[in-house]
């Protein structure tokens, strides 16, 4: 039956290329998408931001359609991880949206979850092992406490401000008057400010615009025990204030768990290669990791405080202060963590 579902798929595609208008191929696609495989708004919603539709040939609208039903890729994940030269055993081995959500409901409770994706709950239940100064603007926020926070930050180099709501990085800019800690708290919307953590200088020489921060997945196993599963160093771009992957424009390399050593190229999120970091020019395979075994540490620390949130990608920064946390992510990035191309998911499931 399914293999009846695609042949009628592929006969509708052929049929929309014989049209020759890209007009016309999305909105029949569109059409038959749904009426085969059940309305999915998450579809839609990356074939839109993705522009799906802008593929190089109309084989590839396919096989990518062939790809979300059967492994439930994004078009992103699609790209950075070489799926279409992939065979299915290759396939199945990789974490994508859909599997993600899926490792989710196995290893997260829901209350944890609004721990993580809650910017200022993070901070306030993180606070004991935050080295930066926060401060969340909301309806509860005192005009004294924006004043203590404005001394603290503004001869540091000043603040970011962070939309409480949005993710990869969404909505992110730095400032440094009180002004505009003033404006924000008049807008009725909900933010958290932070002091502009500075890197260690062997992480600040590859982009010293950014944090570069590191990604560090984590699994608490059916023991209790937590297990490393990947570390990715996240660096930005020149002039970029954020070093997110997706969202800004940013680098990601591999990083060997046990050594701390870069141990593969680095790769953006068109899925371009990169050896040379794209703004220092730095040779990134065997960079070392400054203050490896004190970030491993820490995260471990990290994970057991909220031992309900089974798998999480925490993003740690290293600093002249030591180890800091810039927050914890549900579901981490599917492109990030596998970016050396090698999936985690069959790994990830055994610990359930």
């Amino acid at each position: 039956y399914h293999g009846v579902q695609q042949l009628f798929l592929l006969i509708i595609v052929k049929l929309v290329i014989s049209l020759k208008y890209k007009y016309m191929m999305k909105r029949l696609l569109l059409l038959c998408f749904p009426f085969l495989y059940g309305v999915n708004a998450d579809f839609f919603k990356v074939m839109k931001e993705e522009k799906i539709f802008f593929l190089k040939s109309p084989f590839s609208y396919f096989r990518y359609l062939k790809d979300y039903v059967i492994y439930g890729i994004t078009p992103s994940e699609h790209n950075c991880l070489n799926f279409s030269k992939l065979n299915h055993h290759g396939k199945s081995d990789f974490i994508t949206m859909r599997k993600n959500r899926l490792l989710d409901k196995l290893f997260n409770s829901v209350d944890a979850n609004k721990i993580l994706w809650d910017k200022a709950l993070f901070n306030d239940y993180f606070s004991d092992y935050i080295n930066h100064a926060y401060l969340p603007i909301n309806k509860d926020t005192t005009e004294l406490e924006i004043e203590n926070f404005y001394k603290v930050t503004h001869n540091k180099g000043g603040y970011l401000v962070k939309p409480n709501s949005l993710f990869y990085g969404k909505g992110i800019y730095k400032h440094s008057t009180i002004d505009e800690l003033k404006r924000i708290w008049n807008s009725g919307e909900s933010y958290i400010v932070e002091e502009v953590v500075k890197n260690v200088d062997e992480l600040s020489v590859l982009n010293d615009s950014s944090l570069n921060t590191l990604r560090v997945v984590t699994i608490i196993d059916r023991f209790g025990e937590v297990n490393i599963i990947a570390i990715i160093l996240r660096t930005g771009s020149k002039g970029a204030i954020i070093d997110n992957f997706l969202g800004g424009g940013g680098t990601c390399y591999h990083v060997d768990i046990k050594t701390g050593v870069v141990d593969s190229p680095g790769m953006c999120a068109k899925g371009n290669s990169y050896i040379e970091h794209p703004s220092s020019g730095y040779i990134m395979p065997g960079y070392r990791i400054p203050k490896f075994e004190e970030v491993k540490q820490y995260v471990i620390k990290l994970a057991k405080h909220l031992p309900k949130a089974r798998y999480v990608g925490w993003d740690i920064a290293v600093t002249d202060k030591g180890v800091d946390v810039i927050e914890g992510n549900v579901s981490p990035s599917a492109e990030l963590i596998q970016c050396n191309k090698r999936g985690l998911y069959k790994i990830i499931k055994s610990y359930y």
